[in-house]
């Protein structure tokens, strides 16, 4: 409340109030209102909103708590700590969530700042005790964070934050419970969260089924709608199940050497387009064995070998196999140029 007394005396002035009628406004001896203004003593936190109705001001105001000063101070820092994540200066990064937690105590936001490098800046301390208590307030702030935000986005950044750091600590079971109230997407996924703080062969099994949803996102992403799509599918396959064990995968080649088979045809290299068509014929074949009964079947690839699949758990996207939906596709106007052939007619039996 620095100079809370000048403001009070231009106030005061301005409303044309003497001393003595401002003390009987607010119950107190004009000799409190004096050493006020002569900055003596303050007003009791109970007079500050009495002070500003008959100051006809705000307690901001009154205060000496300018918002457009105080807006332009945030907006200073908070451009300054984005820069550096630019420059990759730490310290001043330190320095910048400091200042702002001391301006704006409670701003959980600033708090999320300062838990964040806090725990950053423990790995430069080359002495444990340092390194390990700089870890552990790291957490207190993160926790703090967690406990008094209701902002999503807040939370999401604080848990992940504490649970990476009660996991280098050791403190798993503790890291465990704050992933598993990560809010949903925000922006990693709670499995992202959470595998940082499994161990073993818990670990394993979630990273391969995490890798597992991926590849089946990364292959749709790449689509097949050109040749060098579909041989992009192809070796991403072979190479993380090089044993040819695709499973739920030969859907995707099926579909993959249809469309080569399309290009080829496009292209008048029919012989090429033969050969692709048994080969997506083969795919659509192995997916339906795949699926023929409801029977557990695991990968034995190297990379997705803990990952398990129960046909019964697959959704179907209608009442036709793989196969037959091939057989279908060979009626199509693009296949024209080789519906004499015999090896195309084979095809059809």
């Amino acid at each position: 409340m620095d100079n809370i007394g000048q403001r009070i005396r231009e106030l005061r002035r301005k409303h044309d109030l003497t001393q003595e009628k401002l003390a009987d406004f607010l119950g107190v001896t004009y000799k409190s209102v004096s050493k006020w203004e002569c900055g003596i003593t303050v007003p009791d936190l109970a007079l500050i909103v009495p002070l500003a109705k008959i100051l006809h001001v705000s307690t901001d105001e009154l205060l000496g708590m300018h918002t457009a000063d105080h807006d332009t101070h945030r907006e200073e820092l908070e451009a300054a700590y984005k820069k550096t994540w630019e420059t990759g200066d730490m310290e001043e990064r330190y320095r910048i969530a400091r200042e702002a937690v001391a301006a704006w105590p409670g701003e959980m936001q600033y708090l999320d700042w300062l838990a964040w490098i806090t725990a950053m800046r423990s790995f430069s301390f080359t002495d444990d005790e340092t390194y390990i208590a700089e870890q552990e307030k790291a957490i207190r702030q993160f926790a703090c964070v967690i406990e008094n935000t209701d902002n999503d986005r807040l939370r999401a950044s604080s848990i992940q934050g504490i649970v990476q750091y009660l996991a280098i600590r050791g403190r798993y079971d503790e890291a465990r419970k704050y992933a598993e109230s990560y809010p949903e997407n925000y922006p990693l996924s709670r499995d992202d969260v959470m595998l940082s703080c499994l161990r073993g062969e818990e670990k394993a099994i979630l990273s391969q089924r995490m890798l597992d949803h991926m590849l089946t996102d990364i292959l749709n992403q790449i689509g097949n709608a050109s040749m060098d799509a579909c041989i992009a599918q192809e070796r991403i396959l072979q190479t993380l199940l090089p044993d040819g064990n695709y499973l739920y995968y030969n859907c995707f080649l099926a579909d993959n050497y249809l469309i080569r088979a399309r290009i080829y045809t496009a292209e008048k290299e029919p012989d090429k387009a033969i050969d692709a068509l048994h080969e997506a014929r083969r795919y659509a074949a192995a997916y339906d064995s795949f699926l023929r009964e409801n029977t557990e079947y695991s990968f034995t690839g190297p990379f997705l070998n803990k990952v398990t699949y129960n046909t019964a758990d697959i959704c179907r996207s209608g009442t036709t196999t793989q196969e037959e939906d091939f057989l279908q596709a060979l009626n199509r106007p693009v296949f024209g140029p080789l519906r004499n052939r015999a090896d195309f007619q084979a095809l059809l039996a």
